[in-house]
């Protein structure tokens, strides 16, 4: 008995509620807690997030050679009037998203709906087959990946039922308007419904000139739909960029860019190059 009493207490897979204040996760070498509010932080490798809130937010950051690992559950986080990222992503490892249940992210403006900041992957994941994202960026920002200072890039989605909207000048999956390229992005599975915001594509580039080419975009499965606005493609280059090296080898691919967009490759005036399309 008194062995027991001495060992750490350790919270797994606990359940916290986005309407009892802003929650950071932070994956470490001695492991994986997270904080709510001014709390104490808890230990917790696999914390599920629940429940509503117009003015909280989610942070997960994982440190490098770390992975953090996070649930959404039945999230509503709308913070699009508070300037903020619903959910945002920091540090140099990876961050892996598991889907349960209805979950909606809105950010404000110069965000992402869910906002990639970490330098390692990002892996949006549904291995219950129950989950479902919606995703909406401010002005300036993705649906999924670049804020004004974020990356847009190595993002994964292998399951879920995902829907992502680019704000003005962001792409649906990838990049904003001045942060991040839309580069590394895999689809393996899930059904996805990514649309670009003014002239970004929906898979790939935001509207910005220096934001504008995306590469790297790999497609080997699940039910995928891409439309590009104004100048963009539907999966590439946003306006004026270009869309390389993009690979689709199975699935379902619905690509349709804007009026003066590619549907596959680049956006008004940028390059189309080394496709495979089996």
């Amino acid at each position: 008995l008194l062995l027991l009493s001495s060992l750490p207490v350790s919270a797994l897979a606990a359940t916290w509620d986005i309407g009892k204040g802003d929650i950071t996760v932070n994956a470490g070498s001695g492991g994986q807690t997270v904080t709510q509010g001014g709390g104490a932080a808890v230990e917790d490798n696999a914390p599920v997030i629940k429940g509503s809130s117009t003015e909280n937010t989610v942070t997960i950051n994982a440190e490098k050679d770390q992975t953090a690992n996070v649930t959404l559950s039945g999230a509503n986080i709308d913070v699009s009037s508070a300037g903020k990222a619903a959910v945002s992503t920091t540090g140099e490892g990876n961050v892996n998203i598991e889907l349960n249940g209805s979950n909606a992210l809105k950010s404000g403006h110069s965000h992402a709906g869910l906002e990639k900041n970490n330098d390692g992957n990002l892996t949006i994941q549904d291995k219950d087959k129950d989950g479902s994202l919606n995703a909406k960026g401010g002005q300036d920002g993705a649906g999924i990946g670049g804020g004004s200072s974020g990356a847009g890039s190595d993002i994964t989605i292998s399951g879920g039922e995902v829907n992502a909207s680019g704000g003005k000048s962001g792409a649906g999956i990838g990049g904003d308007s001045s942060g991040g390229k839309g580069n590394n992005i895999t689809v393996s599975g899930g059904t996805i419904d990514a649309k670009g915001g003014e002239h970004s594509a929906g898979i790939g580039g935001g509207g910005n000139s220096s934001h504008k080419d995306a590469s790297k975009i790999t497609i080997s499965g699940g039910d995928v739909k891409a439309t590009g606005a104004g100048s963009a493609a539907g999966i590439g280059g946003g306006n004026g960029g270009s869309g390389t090296d993009i690979e689709i080898t199975g699935g379902k691919v619905t690509a349709t860019g804007g009026e003066q967009g590619a549907g596959i490759g680049g956006g008004n005036g940028g390059n189309g190059s080394l496709f495979r399309i089996v």
